[in-house]
């Protein structure tokens, strides 16, 4: 069945200030289907052969167990490309099971500097009227947030990613398969710079290896820049959401796999000829510790607690690539925003079940961070020769616990929302059960200053909350659809 002979359309059209011919690499370059999924229906690519100029992708779907074969045809360089559902959810291995899915990309020349991308959907559903009658208006919704998703993200990337001129990097990820990493790499690919992961284990084509017990890892020589982001997670020690106490063993993991790690990588790149121009590494807002009301710069001292020793420590590391001469950034990250990862996905769940409460008292101060302003900030950091050192990234606006609870349960529920803060959490009751990752998840106050960061030309793309809540979980409100 052709596009013209579906029952059900959807048309989305985004007008930006860059020429076609960028618009359209930007969509050609590896990474781009993953940069335009959204957080809030995470798929997973299983399978890619060739590009949009006649290749497929195989996605694996969340929460259903099907493959969605992705098709393209009709590949017109700077004009339009074509992808038709070969199997999924509406063309189904089944007779009946006789839907349809074609998604049209249309690029318009709007001037010399300015061009209009058009989405058009066609489809049909299986087993019609039945599949119209129960899928129709949950498709209709799904689609108006998929796309506002979407604009956003090609819209802010493009303008990003324009501020650099000069030509394509040569640049080594750690920490590749996280939820930073994740986006990162799809960010930079985008971008046209060549990214490879260093990965645990055997490498794949296009990888690079290391073994922290062992101290080996693959030739940095030659490379641009080394964003070092691996490390034990602090909240998922069993792969779950649930978070659970840090044991003496998970103490001992969070540490060393961040000290060896960064010790490794730094005394590597210190010892090349070629050596690279700059060291991202990942820090965390933690180095501060409980301070209060207080606004903490960069300036500020460590805190007392263990997490704080770990930051510390941490940093320290990255001592033989500064010594070396290497521009080293550590980016003290305030807690990430993402439904895939941190502190939202560990907080959401029961958010969405009904329950958003204020923590003991709701008045410590809460610094946060998208996960696209993360890694923005890390791209920033990349190409700013001026920028060094330690580098607040959280939003310019941090809120108060009690804040932050009250406008997820808002985005979630609307006016039924304050319904789900009503039953406040006692401190020690989070600190019985969790311990010190109950004083680093919430009770913490940590007030944090990102005047370096916006200093050195960085803009953010959230910097409000509740805008931020309302593109990584799907939330726009009708008008802004």
């Amino acid at each position: 069945m052709s596009k013209t002979e579906t029952k059900h359309s959807f048309t989305s059209t985004l007008k930006l200030d860059v020429p076609v011919e960028k618009l359209f690499s930007w969509h050609e370059n590896p990474g781009a289907y993953e940069r335009l999924t959204p957080s809030f229906d995470p798929v997973t690519v299983k399978r890619r052969r060739g590009g949009i100029d006649g290749g497929e992708v195989h996605i694996k779907l969340p929460y259903v167990p099907l493959i969605w074969v992705a098709k393209h045809h009709s590949y017109k360089k700077n004009v339009q490309f074509m992808e038709d559902q070969g199997s999924g959810p509406f063309v189904g291995p089944l007779p009946f099971w006789n839907g349809s899915w074609h998604h049209q990309h249309l690029f318009e020349k709007d001037g010399k500097n300015s061009s209009i991308l058009h989405d058009k959907i066609y489809y049909d559903f299986p087993m019609d009227p039945f599949g119209s009658m129960f899928g129709g208006w949950y498709t209709k919704k799904r689609l108006k947030q998929m796309f506002a998703y979407r604009r956003n993200i090609t819209e802010n990337d493009l303008y990003a990613q324009a501020k650099y001129k000069g030509e394509p990097l040569d640049i080594a990820v750690t920490g590749g398969s996280g939820v930073i990493g994740s986006e990162l790499i799809p960010y930079l690919t985008t971008a046209g710079h060549k990214v490879e992961s260093i990965v645990r284990g055997r490498p794949r084509k296009g990888q690079l290896g290391w073994n922290i017990q062992r101290k080996t890892i693959s030739s940095l020589e030659g490379k641009d820049a080394v964003v070092h982001l691996a490390g034990e997670p602090i909240n998922k020690p069993l792969g779950g959401v649930i978070p659970v106490p840090w044991t003496k063993w998970k103490r001992k993991e969070i540490l060393e796999s961040r000290v060896k790690g960064t010790r490794l990588i730094a005394e590597h790149v210190a010892s090349l000829n070629k050596k690279p121009k700059v060291l991202v590494c990942a820090s965390a807002v933690g180095y501060y510790g409980d301070n209060g009301d207080k606004l903490l710069s960069e300036d500020a001292k460590k805190g007392n607690d263990y997490f704080s020793h770990v930051v510390s420590e941490w940093e320290a590391a990255a001592q033989p690539a500064i010594d070396a001469g290497i521009r080293v950034v550590f980016l003290r990250l305030a807690p990430v925003m993402s439904p895939l990862g941190g502190a939202l996905q560990v907080l959401s769940l029961p958010a969405m079940l009904g329950s958003s409460p204020p923590v003991a008292g709701g008045k410590q101060w809460w610094s946060w961070i998208s996960v696209d302003d993360v890694i923005g900030s890390i791209y920033h950091s990349i190409i700013t020769d001026s920028l060094s050192g330690a580098v607040n990234v959280a939003s310019p606006n941090p809120v108060r616990q009690k804040e932050w609870a009250a406008t997820l349960a808002k985005v979630l529920w609307g006016k039924l929302g304050k319904l789900t803060t009503l039953v406040p959490v006692p401190g020690f009751v989070l600190k019985t059960f969790l311990g010190e990752f109950g004083d680093v998840l919430a009770l913490s106050s940590i007030k944090v200053d990102s005047s370096k960061l916006i200093d050195s030309g960085y803009e953010f793309r959230f910097d409000d909350l509740e805008d931020c809540f309302r593109h990584l979980l799907g939330k726009r409100k009708e008008e802004d659809l």
